[in-house]
């Protein structure tokens, strides 16, 4: 009797993987690991790319990803969103490949450099709970409109094993054995070496390999509307009153003006008056709303506006404004964990009629955002240099990247820990970067928004998609046209 009910078992867990038309459930991710076939890994890193990861996942048609109409995505965050790179800091992704069922694990807390301190300093973060006993009370759909590989079931507020940073997560974790317990490595908006290593940066050749995901991402300046508005009404600039925020109209800020912004003891802390002049900067305190020290986004930032840490190593480059900096009244930083923290500050100075600005990855895009079912779309990007990121290409901000005259942008970097278990664990990394930088010509026009491949991985898609810049690996040099 016992052997039969094996072989149903068996059986239904067979037809259920092969032959999936729908997407994974908690019930068959549970079924598939009783059975000794659930394929599982846990990622952490940037949260920048997080779309584009996940599409990287799914594959997009190309020769490695999720079946087709497989696709479930799990989250912490409660309310009705379903937009990846919108659905908070725990995540997780579920569907059949080649009729497994696989699991993917994703944390965003802190950012790009816990894509390596759970290896270089043994940092414990949270994740989901394991997915086939977990709970999660809402289920939404998600569709995307450019290209349906991507659709899934959304499953919203799962439960969730340990706490933000810095929680020392280990008993946690302990405590969900059937999930992973440590990372297998993940993505970074930049090497560890532009990272401290006194916080876990640095070489981490001896921890794991760190390469290339032969993707170049765009980062923008964005400011909240009423500070759009002041600076196009400073430029002279002809459609202030209107509606409509179009990039040949954005005001512009110079790379010299905006380091003096945010450079420690910058003189342009002061207020917004060389900006918008003295009367419209009345009473207006200048609100930066940056990321904490562990984002890929403000190593981003640091190494292209201050040349920090490149100019001398760790510690070279102009220093970098903090919260420390803040007078009341007068200058106001907040240094924010993850991209939607800054898209909901922006969003609320934008409610507030205050002056704010930032840096974001052109990932985000500020006409469909949504974080928790609110509407963050408060900000807006300008022009740098007199270049705009969405000149020419609102939908996928790649159009001025691509043409070599739009210069901050970083490559992406992936990361595998040593660590990191022979199979499924060893190989998804790569395949992701391989599915998300390598697609087939039928998934170039779907290409994530924010993102170019890379001149010097070759590809089947054309220039549209493929950037002429690139940095040779290296994100502290400066830009230059392949040969």
């Amino acid at each position: 009797m016992k052997l039969k009910q094996i072989a149903l078992l068996t059986a239904g867990l067979l037809g259920s993987s092969i032959a999936f038309a729908a997407p994974v459930t908690i019930a068959q991710i549970e079924t598939a690991r009783a059975a000794g076939q659930l394929d599982q890994a846990w990622i952490t890193g940037a949260s920048a790319p997080t779309r584009s990861i996940y599409e990287g996942w799914v594959g997009s048609g190309a020769s490695v990803g999720c079946d087709a109409t497989t696709n479930a995505i799990f989250s912490s965050q409660a309310g009705t969103v379903n937009t990846p790179g919108a659905l908070g800091n725990y995540l997780a992704y579920a569907c059949t490949r080649a009729g497994k069922v696989s699991v993917l694990y994703v944390t965003l807390d802190g950012g790009s450099l816990n894509a390596y301190t759970p290896h270089t300093k043994n940092t414990k973060l949270a994740r989901l709970k394991y997915l086939g006993t977990t709970t999660c009370p809402t289920v939404v759909s998600y569709v995307d409109g450019t290209n349906s590989d991507n659709n899934a079931t959304v499953y919203k507020g799962c439960t969730q094993v340990g706490g933000n940073l810095p929680a020392d997560n280990t008993a946690a974790l302990a405590s969900d054995p059937l999930a992973p317990q440590l990372p297998v490595g993940g993505f970074s908006d930049v090497e560890a070496a532009l990272f401290d290593t006194s916080i876990g940066g640095g070489n981490v050749s001896t921890k794991g390999n760190e390469g290339s995901a032969n993707v170049t991402q765009a980062f923008g300046i964005a400011v909240s509307d009423p500070l759009y508005r002041a600076m196009q009404s400073a430029q002279g600039l002809s459609d202030i009153n209107a509606t409509t925020f179009d990039p040949a109209n954005a005001p512009n800020i110079t790379k010299t003006q905006y380091t003096s912004i945010v450079t420690a003891g910058g003189l342009y802390q002061s207020g917004w008056a060389p900006f918008v002049g003295a009367t419209a900067a009345t009473g207006k305190a200048v609100i930066i709303e940056r990321r904490v020290d562990t984002s890929g986004t403000q190593a981003s930032s640091n190494s292209f506006f201050l040349n920090n840490p490149c100019a001398a190593g760790a510690g070279g480059g102009l220093g970098v404004a903090t919260s420390l900096d803040n007078v009341p009244g007068v200058l106001t930083i907040t240094q924010n964990s993850g991209s939607s923290n800054v898209k909901t500050r922006l969003t609320a100075a934008t409610t507030a009629n205050n002056f704010a600005i930032g840096v974001l990855s052109l990932e985000n895009n500020w006409r469909d955002d949504l974080i928790a079912s609110t509407p963050v779309g408060g900000y807006k990007y300008i022009k740098i240099n007199g270049v705009h990121p969405e000149a020419g290409d609102t939908a996928n901000a790649r159009a001025t990247m691509a043409n070599g005259t739009y210069e901050f942008v970083k490559e992406l970097k992936t990361f595998i820990a040593n660590t990191a278990p022979v199979g499924f664990g060893k190989n998804i990394i790569t395949q992701i970067t391989s599915a998300l930088s390598n697609p087939p010509a039928t998934a170039c026009a779907v290409f994530p928004r924010g993102l170019a491949l890379s001149p010097l991985a070759g590809s089947v898609c054309g220039a549209a998609q493929v950037t002429k810049l690139t940095n040779l690996g290296n994100n502290c040099n400066p830009v230059q046209f392949a040969q």
